[in-house]
């Protein structure tokens, strides 16, 4: 499936991929994906992928933009964004060696036991923030 829109943000071993991609209905969603090396086999990679939904996208933007001011390390951070069966939760961490991070976390309805939870998630850290807030940002706006 090719994108319609495609971003890329490189932060130290991670890079981040924002796909703008057109649905069988019509509708645009977004895929971001955090790829990097695979600590068991140097020649492959891992990847983890969001799929944000265009009615959620400005809002998750928004959300970043608020954990990226938050200062001093708060890790009580959290935003929750609902887009149909699907929820988004936003959480600020701190890391063991005191640096920020927060991860982007959609879960939904596993499609085998609608009582048990399909989650992906990734996880973006401070010294990426601006950057990637910047590049969804853009994507964001080739959805429209």
């Amino acid at each position: 499936m090719d994108s319609l829109f495609s971003k890329m943000v490189k932060a130290g071993k991670t890079t981040y991929f924002m796909d703008v991609r057109e649905a069988k209905n019509n509708s645009k969603y977004l895929s971001l994906t955090a790829s990097q090396p695979s600590q068991s086999d140097p020649g492959k990679f891992t990847k983890r992928s969001v799929i944000v939904f265009n009615n959620v996208a400005e809002d998750l933007v928004g959300a970043l933009k608020e954990a990226r001011e938050v200062k001093d390390g708060d890790p009580s951070f959290t935003r929750t964004l609902k887009a149909g069966k699907t929820t988004y939760f936003l959480d600020m961490k701190e890391a063991k060696n005191h640096s920020r991070y927060f991860t982007i976390t959609s879960s939904q309805p596993s499609k085998e036991d609608p009582k048990k939870f399909s989650k992906r998630s990734i996880a973006v850290f401070e010294n990426a923030s601006e950057d990637f807030v910047d590049a969804l940002e853009d994507s964001v706006k080739h959805m429209k």
